[in-house]
């Protein structure tokens, strides 16, 4: 017979249990095998007392209750009503021969973890439980039966009482670790085609200097390297033509001179140079004639001495034999200040107003 039990903590237990007018039979510690729905498996470890030794935590929902032992009224299963299932919080303790295996299967490595295929299924779990079996009143009624599973919150399983030996569940990390090792190592190591090439073998150098972030300029199939010819860089460009520069310029050049007159640097060395060597060679050559002018050439005729220039009463000529016209004209205007009022020179004005 399958009955749905209820709780020992429901309230009915206990009033029943002290109502002796209740025909009621209380079984205890009855072995049994408990069907648990399991929801979470995590593997934890012990602390330092016990070097960290790893366990496993079970939780889960106990959906059926199943004694070893004969029932009153022929009671076989005790399964619970969807919704009304108590809980299980158990704990699975490792042997030292699982502990080992699970190192084998790469315990240690950073990829280790509890499967999948633990969780979302049913584990048969042995139990032990208390049940109280309230006879009915009419033959025609079921029994009433409450159920109290022992350790419920705090049961330890071990392979020995539970019969799993879950390090065998484990899948072997190990060899999943080596493998992807593997192949980080095999896409990590560098490989060439056995061909070196040049970063700026297709960029022209001065386009490099001032092309900025527009569109690169490709050297045209004509100005490549020739087939067989290992690949050259910009600066051996450059040498090229700098010697190719240099050879067409030769045959311009002039007998004895090791520059083309044409060029700049014939030139600065043909036409400049020797106007400023002139320029800064004259003064140095040319000091005297700077030195003298008219005023001294006119004081080494008179054989007076510089100080003869101060004389303002003295008559200038200039180099023509004429008498400068500023000259006559400040001799004038100090003949009119110096000249009497009247007309001629010491004769009063007789004249009289109204005469």
């Amino acid at each position: 017979m399958k009955i749905a039990p209820l709780q020992i903590s429901d309230p009915w237990f206990h009033r029943l249990a002290r109502n002796d007018g209740v025909d009621a039979r209380a079984l205890n510690a009855v072995p049994c095998d408990i069907a648990v729905r399991m929801e979470v498996v995590s593997l934890l470890h012990h602390g330092a007392d016990q070097n960290y030794r790893p366990y496993l935590h079970l939780r889960g929902q106990i959906i059926q209750v199943q004694p070893e032992v004969a029932l009153p009224f022929g009671i076989t299963e005790l399964p619970y009503r969807s919704g009304s299932e108590p809980s299980l919080d158990a704990f699975y303790e490792f042997d030292t021969a699982q502990l080992a295996e699970l190192i084998d299967k790469g315990y240690f490595g950073p990829r280790f973890r509890v499967p999948d295929t633990m969780v979302g299924i049913v584990w048969e779990l042995p139990a032990r439980a208390d049940l109280l079996v309230v006879a009915p009143e009419n033959v025609d009624q079921p029994p009433l039966v409450f159920v109290g599973i022992h350790e419920q919150a705090g049961a330890v399983l071990t392979e020995e009482n539970s019969g799993y030996a879950l390090a065998e569940y484990f899948p072997d990390y190990s060899v999943e670790a080596s493998e992807e090792i593997e192949g980080e190592a095999r896409a990590s190591v560098p490989t060439h085609s056995e061909e070196i090439k040049d970063l700026f073998a297709d960029e022209e150098l001065d386009e490099a200097l001032h092309r900025g972030s527009g569109p690169v300029r490709r050297v045209p199939e004509t100005a490549r390297e020739e087939p067989g010819r290992l690949p050259g860089g910009a600066f051996d460009r450059l040498l090229e033509e700098m010697e190719a520069r240099r050879e067409a310029e030769e045959p311009l050049k002039r007998p004895g001179v090791d520059y083309v007159p044409d060029s700049p640097e014939g030139l600065l060395r043909e036409r400049i140079t020797p106007g400023v060597e002139r320029a800064l060679s004259d003064p140095m050559e040319a000091g005297g004639t700077e030195a003298s002018g008219p005023g001294s050439r006119r004081a080494e005729e008179k054989g007076a001495d510089p100080d003869a220039l101060l004389d303002w009463d003295a008559e200038e000529t200039n180099e023509e034999g004429t008498t400068p016209a500023s000259t006559v004209r400040t001799r004038t205007r100090d003949h009119l200040m110096t000249r009497p009022r009247g007309g001629s020179e010491g004769k009063e004005d007789d004249h009289q107003p109204g005469a």
